[in-house]
């Protein structure tokens, strides 16, 4: 059992596997009234148009939730290890799904600053991983794999 990894050739999303690659957050926005428009959709929320215009964001938001996984579901990811759901700092209507690495998850809390990081993990596939802003957060950890995080 493999990890699953997205289909970055989906045309919905493309873009956005594009912009990891190139280590850019992408985010589709309606240019008829400027709204983003997250997860991709074909017609706009606001004003009903049909356009779209991925652009890159501020890779930065804050923790708006997350759950520690601790049964293996994949072979080349083992457990524990802690998935988010980020609130992007400039466009907090949009959030996005991610591992938590590079600290303890004790000190996880609501509204923590991360930044993105992006993790190629095939020749094709770069995922978007998020980690602490602050360095008091961080244990120094890349993968977020510590002998104390498994405790």
């Amino acid at each position: 059992m493999t990890r699953p990894l997205p289909d970055i050739h989906d045309p919905g999303f493309a873009p956005f596997w594009a912009g990891t690659a190139a280590g850019e957050l992408r985010i589709v926005f309606c240019p008829d009234c400027d709204q983003p428009r997250w997860p991709p959709r074909p017609v706009c929320g606001h004003c009903r148009s049909f356009e779209l215009d991925w652009r890159p964001v501020t890779p930065t938001g804050h923790l708006h939730t997350w759950t520690g996984v601790e049964h293996q579901t994949a072979s080349d990811l083992p457990p524990p290890y802690v998935v988010g759901l980020v609130e992007i700092r400039e466009h907090p209507t949009v959030r996005l799904l991610g591992r938590i690495v590079g600290t303890d998850p004790s000190r996880l809390r609501v509204g923590l600053p991360l930044t993105a990081r992006f993790d190629p993990v095939t020749d094709e596939v770069t995922l978007v991983n998020w980690a602490p802003i602050d360095d008091h957060y961080a244990d120094g950890d890349s993968d977020g794999d510590s002998e104390e995080r498994r405790q």
